[in-house]
């Protein structure tokens, strides 16, 4: 049996098409504000990113007649008081730099004289939602020498803080190596 396909007609081809183009806003603004690896624009339509921080980062596109500005991403950029726990050793604390250029440096375990007992540099790269992902490398300072291999996921808790959780690797001078749990948690400091 034929279904019957409805006769009401609710305004013309001009209601319809406003009906469109309100849909076709509605989806330009949530595919702005949506987390998305990329944001297809028409050639009608410019995107602008605007740092209106050094910790904050937003997004506006732009098309005839309307803008939208999406939700502003937290940034790690800057510098932060961190504590370490690896899986064999008690907590310790260090600062770690977070760069604009995706560099870090992390100087940790003060000696007596208050200067850091190793240096480690590295990279960070941040995703969707605040998280976080960086690896570094930093000698292994004492008795057994060597070089650590750190690699961390974690997530910007809120503008000023961070927890990350990952593994390092320690690769010793005289051929040994092993692999302990690492867990380190920030607060921001400038």
């Amino acid at each position: 049996m034929r279904k019957k396909q409805s006769t009401t007609t609710i305004g013309g081809p001009t209601a319809r098409r406003a009906v469109g183009v309100a849909l076709a806003a509605g989806f330009l603004t949530l595919a702005v504000a949506a987390p998305q690896p990329a944001l297809a624009l028409t050639a009608a339509s410019t995107a602008t990113t605007t740092k209106s921080a050094p910790t904050t980062e937003s997004v506006t596109a732009t098309t005839p007649g309307t803008a939208t500005t999406a939700a502003t991403v937290p940034s790690p950029v800057g510098t932060w008081s961190v504590t370490t726990q690896e899986s064999d050793h008690p907590a310790s604390t260090g600062t770690l730099f977070f760069y604009a250029d995706h560099t870090l440096r992390l100087e940790a375990h003060p000696g007596p004289d208050g200067k850091p007992v190793f240096v480690g540099t590295g990279e960070w790269h941040s995703g969707y939602g605040g998280t976080l992902h960086y690896e570094f490398t930093h000698p292994l300072p004492g008795t057994r020498t060597g070089t650590a291999y750190v690699e961390l996921d974690g997530v910007l808790t809120s503008s000023t803080g961070f927890s990350a959780c990952g593994l390092t690797k320690r690769v010793y001078d005289d051929g040994g190596t092993e692999t302990v749990t690492i867990v380190m948690t920030g607060t921001k400091t400038a």
